[in-house]
């Protein structure tokens, strides 16, 4: 999204660069240096009068009227700063402060300008990479303030579109995700605020606000607000998948992945306890929720995002993961033996055993993804070699135990089906 320039004219750069002044005096000897100048020309000039008048006799020289020179001080917020009023030299201290990355020094001057210039143009801009320093200040809460005010010095224009969503951004980052969702949510939906941000967002737009609109919600505990918003992202990928920036945006791969964590949550809060009915139904409703969750994690390894589809991938590996930790957990009555408690975890096998060789197949094929997407070297790759290690180790450690209590005689060995026998 465009910046504004301090004309107040788009900028191409992003909107979390800074606005590019130009050249520009900073308050130290330089600024000497300019008072020296200007107070010299006046010296200059005056003498220059006096000579015309000395000359002709009349007494009716040349007057020159020059503005005075109004020196003040700040005393906002640390050390006193002095400086000239002077709007067009004070734009130059604040950029190159700015561009120096001296943010501090930039907020302090950006606000100066604002103080002092309250009527002139440009101040949308001005606000705009006020708000940017502050936010690298961490000052996330006055940095939104800000962007508020870029809003409505830039109504009608996409750089009013820009300072919104940077003031979302910095409401999130204050801790405050209900009101950025508001925003983002007033941004999609309000004929007002689209209004005011130059007209309806473009499809990219879109996305990225559908999308952080769901982050938000998820951030405030708004489970099914935020389900809501990665829905609608999916939606606005199926309706123009066709075009390719589309396709390729991170946004909806982002989408797909919170989706399947929204699911992956909720599935990880089931623990199953005594009594036996309620296991059985803890095991349904955790079943459900894994399906929901590798549905969502798998559309998002569909969009072959080198980041969220490979951490996509390592996550359904983990669900099934979690599923075998959690049966091999549940609650055992605590009246029986060691041996029995053996040949009860030896039952679940059978059930887990399974989902066990399901997860050695999707960590290999994560592990092949990252190749094939030139990501070997990918942390998410990393963790599901990790992954797929570990599961062969609990494999092998099921296997382990059943020869043991095979060998005890504690069970028996199971019964080989006769492959001419239909199934009924």
């Amino acid at each position: 999204m465009p910046l504004l320039n301090p004309t107040g004219s788009p900028n191409t750069k992003r909107r979390s660069r800074g606005v590019d002044g130009g050249g520009a005096l900073r308050h130290t000897a330089g600024m000497s240096v300019r008072i020296w100048l200007v107070l010299l020309f006046v010296s200059t000039a005056c003498g220059a009068a006096q000579q015309n008048r000395a000359a002709d006799g009349s007494g009716h020289g040349t007057a020159i009227e020059l503005q005075p020179i109004e020196i003040k001080t700040d005393r906002t917020g640390g050390k006193p700063l002095t400086y000239v009023k002077d709007h067009d030299a004070l734009v130059d201290q604040a950029m190159e402060a700015f561009h120096a990355e001296h943010w501090a020094e930039a907020v302090r001057l950006y606000g100066i300008l604002l103080r002092e210039y309250p009527d002139t143009p440009g101040l949308g801009a001005i606000a705009h990479n006020c708000g940017l320093a502050l936010q690298n200040l961490g000052q996330h809460k006055e940095a939104a303030a800000r962007f508020a005010a870029a809003r409505l010095y830039n109504t009608g224009t996409r750089n009013a579109r820009d300072a919104l969503f940077l003031q979302a951004e910095s409401l999130e980052l204050a801790g405050d995700p209900t009101g950025a969702a508001q925003l983002y949510r007033d941004v999609l939906d309000d004929a007002k605020t689209q209004e005011q941000v130059g007209g309806e967002l473009g499809i990219l737009d879109a996305l990225e606000a559908a999308a952080r609109l769901g982050l938000c919600w998820r951030a405030a505990g708004e489970i099914k607000l935020a389900d809501d918003a990665f829905r609608r992202v999916e939606r606005l990928y199926n309706d123009h998948r066709d075009v390719q920036v589309v396709g390729e945006s991170e946004w909806v791969a982002r989408a797909a992945f919170e989706r399947g964590e929204l699911y992956h949550e909720l599935f990880a809060s089931i623990r199953f306890k005594l009594p036996v009915d309620r296991m059985k139904r803890d095991l349904e409703d955790k079943a459900n929720l894994l399906l929901k969750a590798e549905n969502s994690y798998y559309h998002c390894v569909r969009l072959h995002n080198k980041q969220w589809s490979l951490a996509a991938g390592f996550k359904i590996g983990v669900l099934y993961t979690q599923l075998i930790d959690d049966i091999d957990n549940a609650e055992v009555p605590a009246e029986i033996t060691t041996q029995l408690a053996d040949v009860y975890r030896d039952e679940l096998w059978n059930y887990t055993e399974n989902p066990a060789k399901r997860a050695l197949v999707i960590y290999r094929k994560n592990i092949e993804l990252g190749k094939t997407l030139g990501a070997s070297g990918s942390d998410w790759v990393s963790k599901s070699e990790a992954g797929l290690s570990r599961m062969m180790e609990t494999i092998d450690r099921n296997r382990a135990r059943r020869a043991r209590l095979l060998q005890a005689g504690a069970i028996q060995p199971p019964v080989k089906k006769d492959p001419t026998t239909p199934t009924p």
